[in-house]
């Protein structure tokens, strides 16, 4: 009975694998993976296994051979392709390319701002090499008409004498500092720029033998300049404040023998700077300087009334190399008086230094003056005149023509204290009280 029933189960199990191996299609299994022996403290690397065919495809025969199923690139196409997993997220993007603008952070369809508009003319490119915070802005604007800047000018309380950022108030135009002020006829020849200074002169004469009154001897001054800076433009002169000393030679005649001393008269008058171009460093200035005579008589500072001297003076720096650059300026003037007593006369002053290595330290200069004397006084009844330090009245000096050179230096210990000296000579017409002269100031600029 046993032998029965196993003679049964095993044709039962028989009939069930023909069945299934007939029904049975492509079959695919991994292959067990490779171990690869790693010494990674983190275990072995995970490989994938070559696929295995394990039965052919279609249905086949009971008892037939299972045929493995092979490929062929010509019937079968592509092969396997096994790619290897990224990590999770998607890969950063790729860099710009070179020269590619940087992003705006602007929504898409929002065109970024313009840029800003270039500077006007006449503004340096580079305004901190002549203010530490920038040029000075024009607060009149543009199209305002000559009165309403008149009436900021003098606004006291908003106006340009309050000062602005980059310029304080009553402080010196320091636009220019390239520049140096003119030692030369220091009475009258005016330096073009509006300064705030006080500038202490003194001043040795010496007297011609061959003068008919005085025969030799010499005339000091010592005194004082002053100039305060409204604003840029506009400024006000003190040319001529101090003391006069005059001594006469041995054979002086009787009315001018003697050492004599007093105040000399008052110069003074305002200023104002038209032309300021900072790029090309041009200056040009206009002003009128009152010669007031309320010196002392018995040095000839108090003749007639008043004299007004209006005068242009101009200035320009070029032939600029690393070795330095020029600077010149020049003035011309008439002084002409109210009445009749005091002199009148036309002069010209020129004035060119050197700015060595454009150091702003040492500036050798040479300078001309000349005089013409348009119409004679009538105070004193002589034939000789005084120049800019004394105004005689003479009554036979009409057309005379005075030259006068003069060679000096002056150095900058820094912008705001400086130190000039220079030697004067005359070249053409009588030299009538000069023979010659040396002066020498200190100038203490804000």
């Amino acid at each position: 009975m046993r032998a029965g029933w196993l003679s049964s189960l095993v044709l039962a199990l028989g009939a069930c694998t023909t069945d299934a191996a007939a029904a049975q299609g492509i079959v695919w299994r991994a292959a067990a993976p490779q171990v690869i022996a790693s010494t990674d403290p983190h275990g072995p690397a995970v490989t994938l296994g070559q696929p295995i065919p394990i039965a052919s495809a279609g249905p086949t025969a009971p008892g037939a051979a299972i045929t493995p199923v092979t490929w062929s690139a010509a019937s079968d196409g592509p092969g396997f392709v096994v790619r290897a997993q990224a990590a999770d997220g998607l890969p950063p993007p790729a860099p710009p390319p070179i020269g590619t603008p940087p992003p705006t952070g602007l929504p898409p369809g929002v065109a970024p701002p313009p840029p800003p508009p270039p500077p006007p003319p006449g503004i340096p490119a580079n305004p901190g090499d002549l203010y530490p915070n920038g040029p000075v802005p024009d607060t009149a604007g543009p199209g305002t008409g000559f009165w309403d800047k008149t009436k900021m000018i003098f606004d006291l309380q908003n106006g340009p004498f309050c000062g602005t950022a980059a310029r304080k108030p009553f402080q010196s135009d320091h636009a220019f500092d390239g520049f140096i002020s003119p030692m030369i006829n220091p009475f009258l020849f005016e330096d073009p720029r509006s300064l705030t200074e006080l500038r202490p002169i003194f001043i040795y004469q010496s007297i011609p033998h061959k003068n008919p009154a005085l025969d030799g001897g010499n005339i000091e001054f010592f005194g004082v300049q002053g100039r305060l800076a409204l604003t840029e433009n506009l400024s006000v002169v003190v040319n001529k404040l101090g003391g006069i000393w005059v001594n006469p030679g041995s054979g002086a005649l009787p009315d001018y023998a003697g050492d004599r001393s007093g105040f000399a008269e008052i110069n003074m008058g305002p200023k104002y700077t038209f032309l300021r171009n900072t790029t090309t460093q041009t200056l040009g200035a206009v002003g009128v300087t009152f010669e007031i005579p309320t010196g002392a008589d018995r040095v000839y500072q108090n003749t007639g009334d008043l004299s007004l001297v209006p005068y242009l003076t101009l200035g320009q720096s070029f032939g600029r190399s690393s070795y330095g650059s020029f600077n010149a300026m020049g003035e011309m003037g008439y002084d002409f008086a109210v009445d009749s007593q005091r002199s009148d006369y036309f002069f010209t002053s020129l004035h060119l230094d050197y700015n060595i290595a454009n150091m702003n330290k040492f500036f050798p200069l040479i300078e001309l003056n000349w005089t013409h004397y348009t119409a004679n006084g009538s105070a004193r009844d002589q034939s000789f005149e005084g120049g800019d330090l004394i105004n005689f009245g003479a009554t036979e000096v009409g057309n005379r023509n005075y030259v006068n050179l003069d060679l000096g230096m002056r150095y900058k210990f820094t912008e705001n204290f400086q130190l000039g000296g220079a030697f004067e000579f005359p070249l053409v017409g009588t030299r009538d009280i000069n023979d010659f002269r040396f002066t020498l100031d200190f100038i203490m600029r804000y």
